[in-house]
């Protein structure tokens, strides 16, 4: 109940000083000059922003190298696909087979 009081309160006030605000003549002066302080200001955020832009293309550089750096080692290890169908053997010496290879890998 608490919340809701306050939340109500709140949005009342707001919206009757943003109608007050909206009723009011708005001052009649010309545009503000710029101060120095405002271009210092606005030269930083470029260079903030540059250096942003700058560190984001160097880690996804860096990220991309890693990656195929990992997938080399991979793709060299499997063996190639043979050229000409194979028949497939009796099923005692496939299994015989299987076992040899899972020994091979985990040898």
């Amino acid at each position: 109940m608490l919340t809701l009081r306050t939340f109500s309160l709140t949005t009342l006030g707001l919206l009757t000083g943003f109608a007050a605000a909206a009723q009011t003549a708005a001052p009649t002066a010309g545009p503000t000059p710029t101060s120095i302080l405002s271009w210092v200001v606005w030269w930083m955020a470029g260079v903030v922003l540059l250096m942003a832009v700058m560190t984001g293309a160097s880690v996804t550089s860096a990220a991309q190298r890693r990656y195929a750096d990992q997938q080399e080692p991979e793709a060299a290890a499997q063996p190639a696909a043979p050229q000409a169908p194979v028949q497939a053997p009796a099923p005692a010496v496939a299994e015989a087979a299987l076992v040899a290879t899972r020994e091979e890998v985990y040898a």
